[in-house]
C-alpha cells in the first residue's frame, strides 16, 4: 500500500497535462505512437525509451512525476531497444508454443484433405487428424495462458531492473530483481490491477466511437494519444512498485 501513499492517484492522472509545455510533449509522443502503426518498430522504440526516462527518475532520482523533454532521441532509441529486446526474449516462448499449436492444427486439416479419396470423403485414419490437431491446439493454449500469467508476474520487475541498472542483461539476472518482487509482490499486483482498470475504461471510451460513423472517423486520431497517455500512467506505477520493493530489500539488508 506504500505505493498509493507515495504516488497519489490524482497526481498520477493529471501530471501529463499540468506541466509546462505538457501539451507539446504529449503531442510529440502521440504522433510517434501513431507513426508506430505505420512505420515498424522504430517510433515505438523512441516512445519506450522516453517512458524509461520517466521510470528511471522515479526509481533512482527524486521520484517526481514529470514529463522529460524530447531532447535526446538517441538515448531514447537505445533504451527503447534494450527494453524491446528483453520483452521479446521473455515473450518468445509464448509465440513459439502458440505458433506450434496453430501450425499443427491447420496441418491436420491439410493432411485430411490431401489424404481424402477422389469423392471428397475421408474414411481412413486421416479423419482423426483434425481432432488430434484440435487437442494439441487446446493444450498449447492452456500452456500459453499459464506462461502469460507467469510473464505478467516476472516481466515488470525484470524490466524495471533493466531501467535501474541500464544494462540489458540485468533483466535476466533473477537473483538481483527477485527479492524486489518478493518484498513488494502486492505493490506490483495492485499496480497491475489499476492499469487493467485504466485500460478497461479507455477501451470503453474507444468502443463508444464505434456508435456513429462520424466518430469512427476520429478513431485513428484518438487511439494514438490514448495509448501514449496510458504509458504515461502505467510506467510510474510499475517504477514506484520497484522502488518500494528495492527500499524494503535495502532496509532488511541494513538491519542484518
Amino acid at each position: 500500500m506504500q505505493m498509493f501513499s507515495t504516488i497519489r492517484m490524482k497526481d498520477l492522472l493529471v501530471y501529463p497535462f499540468k506541466q509546462e509545455n505538457s501539451a507539446n510533449k504529449v503531442l510529440v509522443g502521440s504522433l510517434l505512437t501513431f507513426a508506430g502503426s505505420i512505420i515498424p518498430i522504430l517510433p515505438s522504440l523512441v516512445v519506450t525509451g522516453y517512458l524509461m526516462k520517466i521510470a528511471r527518475r522515479i526509481i533512482d532520482g527524486d521520484g517526481q512525476l514529470t514529463l522529460p523533454e524530447w531532447d535526446n532521441w538517441g538515448e531514447y532509441l537505445k533504451d527503447g531497444f534494450k527494453l524491446f529486446g528483453a520483452t521479446f526474449i521473455y515473450t518468445l516462448p509464448i509465440f513459439v508454443i502458440m505458433g506450434f499449436g496453430y501450425t499443427l492444427y491447420f496441418a491436420s486439416f491439410m493432411g485430411m484433405i490431401i489424404n481424402s479419396n477422389s469423392t471428397g470423403y475421408s474414411s481412413g485414419p486421416e479423419t482423426i487428424l483434425p481432432f488430434l490437431g484440435m487437442m494439441v491446439l487446446f493444450l498449447t493454449m492452456g500452456i500459453v495462458i499459464i506462461l502469460s500469467l507467469i510473464e505478467g508476474i516476472i516481466l515488470p520487475p525484470a524490466i524495471m531492473h533493466l531501467v535501474h541498472t541500464g544494462e540489458f542483461s540485468s533483466a535476466f539476472k533473477f537473483k538481483e530483481w527477485w527479492p524486489v518482487l518478493r518484498r513488494n509482490f502486492w505493490g506490483f499486483f495492485i499496480s497491475f490491477v489499476f492499469i487493467m482498470g485504466l485500460y478497461y475504461f479507455l477501451m470503453l471510451g474507444v468502443s463508444l466511437l464505434y456508435m456513429t460513423i462520424v466518430l469512427c472517423v476520429l478513431l485513428p486520431l484518438v487511439i494514438a494519444p490514448m495509448g501514449f497517455i496510458m504509458g504515461l500512467w502505467s510506467t510510474p506505477l510499475l517504477a514506484q512498485s520497484y522502488r518500494d520493493g528495492m527500499d524494503r530489500v535495502e532496509t532488511i539488508q541494513e538491519s542484518l
